[in-house]
């Protein structure tokens, strides 16, 4: 039996003071459809969904992840919300909040601990300046931001943010020997890497670039296409063996 959320503020629910970013210089709502160029984002933002479900969801039930869905944020007016392109709760009722079709902080008692945003034309200033506010008064405890361009829409091609205390400090990235972009995400404990435009995670231990299910495929078919060769080869060869001289 699913397990229905208070309607009311949870009391571990702390409500922080928004009134800065809400002031005579209010800046405009999220939008409330997603963005025009979405599918242009889509690729790095399943394959980012897909992986994270894979090695940081599972079954778990006390873990909640979702895209493009909205946080409601403000208890007083439900228009000031946001919609994340990837994030992440931990220590939370997964199923209950499904049921509510929204995260709602002030009824989760929380709010989501990830957020990764992919740029795009028409997100990319708020997703650098607003919302990166926004989420650090919130308590997000983790904010990555990708830029498939290589930086011309956030000016890098990969950051990551860590809460300390009541502001972001940037995490470290670093540059690849063969030019990927990558840092580590101490919540999650996996690399992020921008690769020639293509997000990618890595599992930071082994080094290994984890495949989502068209990378899988992919590797799988290389792989058998590879044996088909190494067996024809063998076969030219066996023949070869096998045919009498002169």
């Amino acid at each position: 039996m699913t397990t229905k959320l208070p309607r009311t503020p949870a009391q571990n629910a702390a409500i922080p003071d928004l009134d800065p970013l809400f002031g005579p210089d209010e800046p405009t709502l999220p939008d409330a459809e997603p963005p025009a160029d979405l599918m242009l984002q889509n690729p790095d933002i399943i394959y980012a969904l897909q992986i994270l479900n894979d090695v940081v969801v599972g079954e778990r039930p006390d873990v909640f992840m979702d895209t493009n869905t909205i946080v409601h944020y403000d208890p007083t007016d439900s228009n000031r919300r946001v919609q994340p392109d990837v994030y992440i709760a931990f220590d939370v009722d997964a199923d209950s909040i499904r049921q509510r079709n929204g995260y709602v902080i002030w009824e989760v008692g929380k709010p989501p601990d990830f957020v990764l945003e992919v740029a795009s034309e028409s997100t990319a200033s708020n997703d650098t300046g607003w919302k990166r506010e926004l989420y650090a008064r919130l308590g997000v405890q983790e904010y990555w931001r990708f830029d498939a361009t290589g930086g011309e829409l956030y000016g890098q091609s990969l950051s990551g943010d860590r809460l300390a205390g009541a502001e972001y400090e940037s995490l470290p990235i670093q540059t690849a020997p063969d030019g990927a972009v990558w840092g580590y995400s101490p919540l999650l404990h996996l690399n992020f890497r921008w690769n020639d435009g293509s997000l990618e995670l890595q599992n930071p231990n082994t080094g290994e670039i984890l495949l989502d299910r068209r990378g899988l495929r992919l590797a799988m078919e290389s792989e058998l296409s590879q044996k088909d060769e190494q067996i024809r080869q063998l076969e030219e060869r066996l023949n070869r063996r096998e045919r009498p001289e002169g």
